[in-house]
């Protein structure tokens, strides 16, 4: 029985151990982000979370508190997310998407003590949504930073800086929120020194080098951002070219504009840039590497259509700080088309049977990693049950196959968690929406698959009475309570007796998604 991959190295001592010493060591006069909010280089970048640091211990917050960024991709995100970890903190990304009942979790959980937004996000007016999730409550602070202001308002731009802690290899850097087969998202810690050396090798796979440009359009506060895209441009020395959201026209035309090397889509993205109108008349002749997946499809048209020629294959979660396995930039296409590439050197995977046996090569079972990855989620030991083996091992509840080269193919979940678009969606967060509505007694969401490839949300509904319209009420019901994400594409009524049940009387997930796939 063979692992296939190499024993877990995470040398977290050099070159750079934490983001800040990343940032300290970038050329000064080089470009560190560029966005829709403006540019800085190394320097001003430097100086900038140095202030905003002061100010943020003159407020009173202490070593490993946790403050949250609730902005758009930005200036002012990276600003403010470094700013917090030169003074010592922990940084809780927001997603933007959340609403009030979703971000009251995420605050409570992580025990945030700060919040750095602005008044309104994406045509939100994020300080109310704040309120109504009970913050700031005693101890808590929410401080607004607009747009066109170079720092928050009050913030001294000529203050002492000095007296800084910075952040230990050992401290965490980022809590991230992931949805998992709970149906709350997750608290993922990830500490700074085993954060830098994964993202280094992710790097290294990429052939990345100073001067090199990279695009996102991804949001930070996932993890593919915080923990992948701006740690490997800081460690490198590239610069960090940021658009709030993806739009075919403006991306296009913003990747052209910026020389941008590095492309850091998923499939949807590589859709939306290839449908926009103006695609072949913006020179790409810049784009050189990046990540992108997950189907063989989508690596085609990022490396055939999109012209990434070097774009590199993978797969990794948020618990495993980014990426555990990818393929190499110079690999032959097909091995980037049609595998996951290999183990970085900081990880090590195996694939085994359900008791955790190691399976042999070529046979699927549940992907497993150790190495660079978490020891147990935050303060959370009951979501650990289950998910850490004897010796380090995580399991993924993926599945998969490793080949007598160690190369990884996924193939799919073990679990039900469904993966929209790029995005981890919990069911059974969608179905206790679904019931909470006064007019569902019954609620049931599954994942199938479209035209494209792409997994899409469906939901089979018993309602508990005759309501015209249901399903459109039902749309709005979840936009008003929770992230755009979680809206199924479909919506499905069923009569109670319709609903398939296993032997047992359970309901079967697996007839009800060949009922839906054929309706």
């Amino acid at each position: 029985m063979m692992t296939h991959a190499r024993p877990p190295v995470v040398d977290t001592a050099a070159p750079h151990p934490t983001l800040v010493a990343a940032l300290d060591a970038a050329p000064a006069d080089d470009e560190a982000v560029v966005g829709g909010e403006g540019r800085l280089t190394y320097a001003e970048l430097r100086e900038r979370t140095a202030q905003l640091a002061a100010d943020l211990l003159r407020r009173g917050l202490h070593r490993g508190d946790r403050v949250a960024v609730l902005l758009p991709n930005g200036v002012r995100w990276i600003v403010a997310a470094l700013a917090a970890h030169r003074a010592g903190l922990t940084v809780v990304p927001l997603n933007t998407w959340y609403r009030a009942a979703e971000l009251e979790h995420v605050l409570e959980e992580a025990a945030v003590a700060l919040v750095v937004t602005d008044r309104a996000v994406f045509g939100r007016d994020t300080v109310a949504e704040l309120r109504d999730a009970g913050f700031p409550g005693p101890g808590q602070d929410v401080l607004v930073w607009a747009a066109e202001d170079p720092l928050p308002h009050g913030v001294p731009g000529d203050g002492p800086t000095t007296d800084l802690p910075g952040p230990e290899p050992g401290d965490l850097a980022w809590i991230l929120f992931t949805s998992g087969s709970t149906a709350r998202p997750k608290p993922v810690p990830l500490e700074h020194g085993t954060l830098m050396a994964n993202t280094r090798e992710i790097a290294r796979r990429q052939h990345l080098e100073r001067g090199d440009r990279l695009w996102l359009g991804a949001p930070l506060f996932f993890g593919y951002g915080c923990s992948n895209a701006l740690p490997v441009a800081l460690g490198v020395g590239a610069t960090l070219c940021l658009e709030p959201r993806i739009d075919g026209e403006e991306s296009l035309a913003f990747i052209a504009r910026e020389r941008c090397t590095v492309y850091y889509g998923f499939g949807a993205a590589t859709r939306v840039l290839l449908a926009a109108p103006s695609f072949g008349e913006h020179d790409l002749s810049s784009l050189r590497t990046g990540t992108t997946g997950f189907s063989a499809e989508e690596k085609r048209l990022a490396i055939d259509e999109l012209g990434v020629a070097e774009v590199c294959s993978v797969y990794g979660l948020s618990e495993a700080y980014g990426h555990s396995a990818m393929s190499d930039a110079h690999d032959p296409r097909e091995v980037r088309l049609q595998t996951s590439g290999t183990a970085l050197p900081t990880q090590e995977l195996r694939v085994c049977d359900e008791s955790g046996t190691p399976a042999p090569s070529g046979t699927t079972g549940e992907i497993e990693v150790r190495g660079a990855v978490i020891r147990g989620y935050l303060d959370r030991p009951d979501l650990d049950d289950g998910v850490f083996r004897p010796g380090g091992w995580m399991r993924t509840g993926d599945l998969g196959v490793l080949d007598d080269d160690g190369r990884l193919t996924v193939v799919g979940r073990r679990k039900e968690m469904l993966k929209v678009k790029g995005i981890n969606i919990a069911p059974l967060e969608v179905e206790d929406l679904l019931v909470a509505h006064p007019d569902v007694s019954e609620a049931y969401v599954v994942g199938l698959p479209d035209a494209a490839g792409d997994e899409v949300m469906v939901a089979a509904v018993v309602a508990s009475r005759d309501v015209p319209d249901l399903p459109d009420s039902l749309v709005a019901w979840i936009r008003g309570r929770a992230a755009s994400y979680k809206v199924p594409s479909r919506i499905v009524l069923l009569a109670s007796g319709d609903v398939p049940l296993t032997s047992t009387g359970k309901v079967s997930k697996k007839l009800l998604r060949e009922q839906l796939g054929g309706a």
